[in-house]
């Protein structure tokens, strides 16, 4: 049951000491898009004119009329299923960008979307990009109101699959894949990711669908990247939700210099780790693991649920994760929380802060606070605390904790709801 209150929200700083192999480059790989652009707004725009220059097609404004009607499969529960190893059929070609095998790809692979025909049933599609694609999740048919769901660090668009089907059946939820996550393309070798990448990548995926406006649901990671997005494009986002994280993690002016170098040298570590093979576990080794790493976050039976986009096979049988180790060096250049705070002071729009009573503490409870006061402030939709009983995978492990709240949320208007 949620309860306004004065929570404090978290975010996992947890690393899995797994290797990750590269990833390899869609044929169609267009190099260089981002060589000789100087903001931010032309490297979408340089982004999006590669894609339609090579995708035409697949680069329309909605995926709604699929230029080959779907075909329905089965649809296998999660406490049923087991992740690849049973792979749906009957998957149909759409006009989509080619990219590289996913390894365990659950019936889907380049350039093909399945739908699957279930109560709440989903879709899985690519959005093609210049250096690969974009993979999401897509539950419901397109409206008006579209909600862009954004996963956690080192997680993926799966996190969201307990908690989708509780909500209202006529809300349409794009889950998606972050860059080098779940079935999402890596970034070609040597390069390095930031959480503006996910930022600018959110601009990406509305040209995609052709939104002009939608509501973000971000965990974690996914309600940093959300948050800051709509303090750069406020005009954009109708309603923003929160889960366990309240603001990006701040960097005093002083450390910074030092964080940078250790970030830098992590770069160096990590490029070497590439150069090797992955280390192969059985399935009940790796959803062990998957389970330690986030600290009592998750259970065995979320951590299937993650395995399912996040671990690819072996030809011996055993798995890996599959998520680009490159997420686990450290950011090189960080905001202060006086930074912060004025991205903070442009978030106007309807906000559901969810914290969980089980979640982590990342920063000092006064900057968490401090940070709160501003969003009651400035939201001129209204703000609404709901802290509620839950770990950091509160949306996952326990999803009816908090499906009422977001689900009001996203039905009525945010002022009317607000306590």
């Amino acid at each position: 049951m949620a309860t306004v209150t004065s929570g404090v929200g978290g975010m996992k700083r947890l690393l899995i000491d797994v290797i990750l192999l590269p990833s390899r480059l869609s044929r169609r790989q267009v190099s260089g898009v981002y060589h000789n652009v100087r903001d931010s707004r032309n490297i979408w725009q340089a982004t999006i004119n590669t894609a339609r220059r090579y995708h035409p097609v697949s680069l329309a404004s909605s995926f709604s009329k699929p230029a080959v009607a779907p075909i329905f499969v089965p649809f296998q529960s999660s406490s049923s299923s087991t992740f690849c190893k049973h792979k749906m059929v009957n998957s149909v070609e759409t006009a989509s960008v080619g990219a590289e095998s996913n390894g365990c790809d659950n019936g889907h692979s380049a350039g093909q979307e399945v739908l699957v025909d279930t109560a709440a049933s989903f879709k899985e599609i690519q959005i093609p990009l210049s250096w690969g694609h974009l993979a999401a999740k897509v539950w419901g048919k397109p409206n008006d109101h579209p909600i862009l769901a954004l996963h956690g660090w080192q997680d993926n668009a799966g996190t969201f699959d307990k908690l989708i089907p509780l909500l209202p059946s006529d809300l349409y939820v794009v889950c998606l894949d972050f860059c080098g996550h779940g079935l999402s393309s890596h970034y070609p070798k040597g390069m390095m990711y930031h959480y503006w990448d996910h930022i600018a990548h959110v601009r990406l995926v509305a040209e995609y669908f052709g939104w002009s406006r939608f509501s973000i649901l971000g965990h974690s990671l996914g309600g940093i990247v959300g948050s800051m997005f709509t303090a750069v494009s406020p005009h954009m986002v109708d309603k923003l939700v929160m889960i366990d994280i309240v603001k990006p993690i701040s960097t005093p002016a002083r450390f910074q210099p030092d964080k940078s170098a250790k970030a830098i040298e992590s770069y160096i570590q990590v490029l070497k780790k590439l150069e090797q093979n992955p280390p192969s576990y059985t399935y009940e080794a790796a959803r062990e693991r998957l389970v330690q790493a986030n600290n009592g976050s998750i259970d065995s039976e979320a951590a299937e649920v993650l395995m399912r986009r996040g671990t690819k096979q072996h030809e011996d049988g055993g798995y890996y994760y599959s998520r680009d180790l490159r997420h686990v060096i450290p950011t090189v250049a960080s905001y202060t929380a006086e930074q912060h705070a004025e991205y903070a002071k442009r978030v106007h729009c309807p906000l559901l802060l969810i914290t969980a009573k089980g979640g982590l503490i990342y920063e000092d409870r006064s900057v968490i606070e401090d940070f709160i006061k501003i969003y009651r402030d400035v939201s001129k939709g209204g703000f609404q605390h709901a802290h509620v009983e839950g770990t950091h995978h509160v949306h996952l492990v326990n999803p009816e904790n908090i499906a009422p709240v977001v689900s009001k949320f996203f039905s009525v208007d945010a002022e009317q709801a607000s306590t």
